[in-house]
């Protein structure tokens, strides 16, 4: 793969984070309590809905800017592609763990059942992402 094709994987897989983790975190930020009904939490008073704003809203705007400060060349893109695969890289590992307590995916709604794929193709693109820029300045 030639270089310019590898800095536009990079790019890509990087704007395409950038798009779904602020969809994600401004929905979590603005209507913490319809985010917490697409993962089936019924959220009680304010305590619910700053821990959904928080862990969902705060987390994924973060990686949000990090993947635009790679996108910009503000910080270097290898740093990007290393915080998606930390976030993604985290989320599958839990759902994989959670597959193993729960005994499988019965029980399990459509957004949930969705978030497997999600997480795991992040994991793997930005994984794939840093192979490829792993010789390259960035």
């Amino acid at each position: 793969m030639s270089l310019a094709m590898r800095i536009a994987f990079g790019m890509a897989f990087l704007s395409a984070s950038a798009l779904f983790t602020a969809w994600t975190g401004w929905i979590s930020l603005a209507a913490p309590d319809k985010f917490g009904k697409y993962l089936g939490y019924t959220l009680e008073g304010v305590d619910g809905r700053n821990e959904i704003r928080a862990q969902y809203g705060g987390f994924f705007l973060a990686v949000t800017i990090a993947s635009i400060l790679a996108v910009l060349g503000i910080i270097p893109r290898r740093a990007g592609f290393l915080v998606n695969a930390i976030v993604f890289g985290g989320l599958i590992a839990g759902r994989i763990f959670s597959l193993a307590f729960d005994g499988g995916m019965d029980g399990y709604g459509a957004v949930i059942r969705a978030l497997f794929w999600i997480d795991a193709t992040g994991f793997i693109l930005s994984m794939a992402a840093l192979f490829l820029t792993r010789s390259q300045a960035t």
